[in-house]
């Protein structure tokens, strides 16, 4: 085995990777390197990816490198400036919706096969001049990869690319890419990269290398039945993450951030924040303490609860004038209303309504927040989106009223907040709740599954358990309990072992389907086995456990133990306190680890919501226990 110089600023995730696998590997920092006695190795590996910018040997130690080169030593170079004929041209920052895909006619890579797609997330690369043009990548860079993991190498669109990983001669290996640090930067899928990583650390070590990878920065737990022990353990680390990954703000009183993007800096692994604060957001973290205080006792659960509670409707629902009852959309969209992030802000305070002795301090609030949605509604039930404040004109206000929204049918958009109207009656709200609750959901269910669908299929029959389970409790109606039933059955057909329900979008019609430079689904492919958990999947425990508090159905106790155990291994295992307790946007279904299409414009596969993703799931993972009455 090859003795191998590996040179670069500090150690980093492939330097220490090298050092473990390949015994007489010496690390040496970029400013002792032209000291170094490189007449002693037989390789060097310089690793320039932690740098802000494209590395440029200094002379003394570009030299010695240029010195070890002509004597036939095999060099690997990370992100380097500059090396033999080619020098940096341009950085490419941020190479979004850009992933890689593997060729075999550079380089053949054991275990991957050509076309196999890589994602090295928000990366940068560089972008050499006077690089060959008759350069063959082993990998190469395609943006708006419409598959899920593989492509069709003899796909015209996918035979060049940008090139990334390439060999400049025969004992020379250029990687454009910042690589050193793949671990904290969390590459996905996780066996592809290991593959790619043997092939270079094998390059350098001269033989076949059985690399010793540390564990990834996220691993999952894989229990094979649902238990109440389990479920406790996934709850408390949840709740533990609000405070240690920096989302509650002084502990509630100030709102909650909104989690993490998708943005991971490939230099270091720093992921980007989403630090301003949504009413959403705010609202379903809340409900997530709700359910623990209101399933075990936990008086500073409560504590954290009536804090976030008190926030939303003090400081972000307009208390007079003509948009009394408004709730804001954030801190930013001040005078922005959407519906269903209304409804989102009132869950919790209605489920407590009918969930609690003590009913809830913010009842009449939440009704004026609905009447507010109800005064602004179309004739068929349904209602547009968003409204915005300047818009809502006496002669705006008489239009929406009389106007029919023939685009907006989603369940996305309307059926949750039709939901809360059912709610809010059934603990004494105006009868028009009720009507409003029943004409709207009506409509959504009479079009379906012709009606409009935002991300996907899937996303749409997800959102509509819970309120059809709502619409049967309200009205004991046969044709609504049969609605219920449809929707779950459809849904089955989505299963996955995992007790994750897959992408489906039968036609592709939904909006987000396969989109580019927008709001876009994780879907690239019916059939692939990617769980959405930002926008499908993470309304399920609520809507199955609701659906069994209404019909005593032994199904859908069994399809929320299923849905638990899914999340209780889908959830982040991780030293890193940022991310430890959470849930990503995406879930690969086979391989067990977070993957799927980057190509939406903010909330990727990485990206994790406090309260759409992590709040919600929460919610659903603990109501079973409220609905049931237990409390320890």
């Amino acid at each position: 085995m090859n003795r191998i110089l590996i040179v670069s600023d500090k150690e980093n995730d492939l330097s220490s990777l090298i050092r473990r696998s390949c015994p007489g590997s010496l690390f040496c920092s970029f400013d002792d390197a032209a000291d170094a006695d490189w007449e002693s190795f037989d390789a060097a590996a310089i690793l320039c990816g932690s740098k802000e910018e494209p590395y440029p040997l200094r002379p003394p130690v570009r030299c010695r490198l240029e010195r070890f080169m002509a004597g036939g030593k095999t060099v690997f170079c990370e992100f380097i400036a500059s090396v033999e004929d080619i020098y940096t041209g341009k950085q490419l920052n941020g190479i979004t919706h850009q992933r890689l895909i593997y060729r075999d006619d550079g380089g053949t890579i054991p275990g991957l096969t050509p076309g196999d797609v890589l994602d090295g997330h928000y990366n940068d690369c560089t972008d050499y001049t006077f690089r060959d043009p008759g350069v063959k990548p082993v990998l190469a860079y395609h943006e708006y990869i419409n598959a899920h993991d593989r492509v069709d190498p003899r796909d015209p669109r996918y035979e060049k690319g940008f090139p990334a990983l390439w060999m400049l001669n025969d004992r020379t290996m250029i990687c454009g890419f910042r690589l050193c640090n793949f671990r904290k930067a969390r590459f996905a899928p996780l066996e592809s990269w290991k593959c790619v990583l043997r092939y270079v650390v094998s390059f350098l070590a001269g033989e076949d290398t059985d690399c010793d990878f540390l564990p990834p920065v996220c691993t999952h737990k894989s229990v094979s039945a649902y238990s109440d022990g389990e479920l406790e353990d996934t709850v408390r680390a949840g709740l533990k993450w609000f405070e240690q990954g920096e989302i509650l703000i002084d502990g509630g009183k100030g709102g909650t951030t909104e989690g993490y993007r998708n943005h991971i800096r490939a230099k270091d692994g720093y992921q980007q924040p989403a630090d301003y604060v949504r009413t959403d957001c705010c609202s379903e973290v809340s409900g997530a303490y709700m359910m623990h205080w209101l399933a075990t006792g936990s008086e500073e659960s409560k504590a954290r609860f009536e804090a976030l509670e008190d926030y939303c409707y003090t400081y972000m629902q307009v208390k007079d004038g003509p948009h009394r009852g408004m709730m804001r959309w954030t801190e930013t969209a001040w005078r922005s209303c959407y519906n269903d992030d209304t409804a989102r802000v009132i869950l919790p305070t209605l489920l407590l309504q009918n969930f609690s002795e003590n009913g809830s301090r913010h009842f009449s609030d939440a009704v004026d927040a609905l009447q507010y949605l109800l005064d602004t509604t179309c004739p068929n039930g349904l209602r547009y989106p968003v409204t915005e404040c300047r818009n809502l004109t006496d002669e705006g206000i008489r239009r929406m009223r009389e106007s029919i929204n023939t685009h907006e049918t989603k369940a996305h958009h309307n059926a949750f907040h039709l939901a809360m109207f059912l709610l809010a009656w059934r603990r004494g709200a105006p009868d028009a709740f009720r009507e409003a609750g029943i004409r709207g959901l009506t409509t959504l269910m009479e079009l379906f599954p012709y009606n409009a669908w935002e991300t996907s299929e899937t996303e749409e029959l997800c959102r509509l358990v819970m309120p059809l389970a709502v619409l049967y409790q309200t009205t004991g109606e046969e044709k609504h309990k049969a609605w219920l039933y449809d929707i779950t059955r459809r849904l089955e057909t989505l299963h996955h072992p995992s007790g994750g329900y897959r992408e489906w979008d039968s036609d592709y019609h939904a909006d987000c389907s396969r989109r580019q430079n927008g709001e876009c689904a994780l879907l690239a492919e019916n059939g692939d086995p990617v769980a959405d958990l930002l926008y499908s999947n993470n309304w399920l425990p609520l809507g199955f456990a609701y659906a069994y508090h209404v019909t005593k159905d032994p199904m859908f106790r069994q399809k929320w133990e299923d849905s638990a155990r899914f999340f209780i291994n889908s959830q982040i295992q991780s030293e890193d306190k940022l991310l430890c307790g959470t849930w990503a946007r995406a879930f690969d279904l086979d391989r067990g680890e977070i993957y799927g299409v980057p190509h939406d414009i903010g909330w990727g596969p990485c990206c994790i919501e406090s309260g759409w993703t992590v709040g919600e799931i929460l919610m659903g993972l603990q109501f079973m226990a409220v609905a049931e009455g237990k409390n320890s």
